[in-house]
């Protein structure tokens, strides 16, 4: 399958662009603020997620409504029964803060009078805009669980299969009402759907088990489809595409943060112009470890951020660093977080909706995952919920001088745009940032520039940037960039002082 992006847009999560710079540039990765959004609650003693909320599944933004598929589940009834019994819940809000649970009608109308349930027999795993080719509005990855359906709702005909466990795809025309498309194999638990538009490709991410060392590690494989129907990477086991496999830097990391190893516990996926962006969900275990290719039960996570060019071959920014924490003991994440597919595009900002859960993984069930009699029924209600943490649109990372600094970077062989944008950070009435325009030396990878600027173009020509902004306009002088010919291999230089830039993007308006 072709793989074909541009370098119109340019984040600096990876540097790999970067031809020259001095000893005062440095990579920053600022953290995300949590913010408080409300509605989406466990519910009342009996009713459908009284239990718990939590998102896997996603969150979509359309005619300026944010619309939920997410994970509801009622309390415990007794200790004999599995611990994940998922229902596939909708919810919506005009803000993405406060949210609603409309009373749909579509299902458990006996059981749970005014539920916002669907008929889906499993936990959500993304859902997706269907791309142009898909006979469909929209795509989701449902995985099932080997586990009875509920009476009146979801025992309904098309969800009676023999052997019913594993990843499916499901589509929908209106986001409520699904049809089963095709089943694509049996691993794992958790899953992540994205459609990449870019590369007119479905991406598919799955947990599989994995080892390293003599310990077993959950980790994920990646397959892609054009259809959502077809699907490319996978033969069989160890027949795939092994793609979140932990090592022993991730490792040294859990031991660093009071654990023994690390697992791969989900993942939600972003592009953001030339890349493809990664929020990894980091396992962080604690003792005692099963002797045997089986899960380990207990400990906390972190999430943190990594890139693809391809969406098959990830990397991570240098030290691995974490980007989002628990929270302290007693908050909604002070135990576990889950993540939920894919950011949220919102004005100037990202935001990106997880689950949190008030205790460590495990808190409550044996070494195989049978119910812990010693917790009492009673506290397994409210016991997760929906949470967000938002960013400055595309502020993953950036570099950045705390005096003076500069870098070049390889904008590629031709000129992208006529307007060149960047997302960058002066806070100081003393910050600003300039610019300059280069020729490289040769229509190659990583070549350097043949002098110091365009004429017209230079760091003296460029209008100074002393401004906080995701788009802040690169003007010069006396010229204007699409003066430069299109054909030009360009070198793009910054000067910061005592500032930080997240990336840039060349546009024709």
């Amino acid at each position: 399958m072709e793989i074909n992006c541009d370098n119109k847009k340019r984040v600096f999560l990876a540097v790999d662009s970067l031809t020259q710079w001095d000893g005062r540039i440095y990579q920053r990765f600022p953290l995300p603020e949590k913010v408080k959004i409300y509605g989406l609650e466990p519910g009342p003693a009996g009713s459908w997620d009284s239990g718990l909320t939590t998102i896997w599944g996603t969150v979509l933004k359309e005619n300026n409504i944010f619309r939920m598929w997410y994970w509801g589940q009622p309390e415990t009834p007794s200790y004999d029964v599995a611990p994940d019994l998922p229902f596939v819940c909708y919810a919506e809000s005009e803000d993405g803060i406060h949210w609603t649970k409309p009373a749909l009608g579509i299902t458990g109308k006996n059981r749970y009078p005014g539920n916002n349930l669907l008929t889906l027999p499993g936990c959500c795993m993304g859902v997706v805009r269907a791309l142009p080719q898909t006979n469909a509005k929209y795509l989701m990855a449902l995985i099932r669980y080997n586990v009875p359906l509920v009476p009146d709702v979801t025992d309904v005909a098309e969800n009676i299969i023999d052997k019913p466990g594993g990843t499916y795809i499901y589509a929908s025309d209106d986001g409520l009402r699904w049809r089963m498309v095709t089943k694509v194999f049996t691993h794992g638990d958790w899953a992540c759907l994205y459609a990449d538009r870019e590369t007119n490709r479905y991406l598919l991410y799955n947990k599989v088990g994995a080892m390293h060392g003599l310990v077993s590690r959950r980790a994920a494989i990646v397959v892609q489809s054009e259809d959502g129907i077809h699907w490319e990477g996978y033969k069989g086991v160890r027949k795939w595409h092994e793609c979140f496999v932990p090592d022993d830097y991730d490792d040294l990391v859990a031991k660093q943060l009071g654990g023994l190893i690390s697992e791969y516990y989900g993942v939600g996926i972003y592009r953001c112009g030339e890349i493809l962006i990664s929020v990894e969900d980091m396992f962080v275990v604690w003792p005692p470890l099963r002797q045997s290719f089986s899960q380990n039960p207990n400990g906390l996570c972190y999430f943190r951020l990594g890139f693809s060019y391809d969406g098959i071959i990830w990397r991570h920014p240098q030290g691995r660093p974490i980007w989002l924490s628990l929270g302290n003991p007693g908050d909604f994440d002070a135990g576990f977080m889950v993540p939920s597919s894919t950011f949220v595009e919102h004005n100037d900002e990202l935001l990106f909706y997880y689950g949190g859960s008030r205790y460590d993984h495990g808190w409550s069930i044996n070494p195989d995952f049978s119910y812990n009699r010693d917790v009492p029924l009673v506290d397994h209600r409210n016991t997760a919920t929906i949470m967000m943490a938002k960013i400055k649109k595309d502020r993953f990372a950036s570099l950045a001088s705390t005096y003076k600094g500069y870098f070049d970077v390889d904008a590629g062989d031709t000129r992208p745009g006529n307007f060149l944008y960047i997302n960058a950070a002066c806070r100081n009435s003393d910050s600003s940032i300039r610019v300059a325009i280069a020729e490289k030396q040769g229509p190659y990878h990583g070549a350097v520039r043949k002098s110091e600027s365009l004429p017209g173009f230079s760091f003296d020509d460029c209008v100074p940037i002393n401004t906080d902004s995701v788009r802040a306009q690169v003007r010069f002088k006396n010229a204007r960039i699409s003066d430069i010919p299109a054909k030009t291999a360009l070198t793009l230089r910054f000067e910061l002082n005592k500032a930080e830039i997240f990336g840039y993007e060349w546009d024709n308006e």
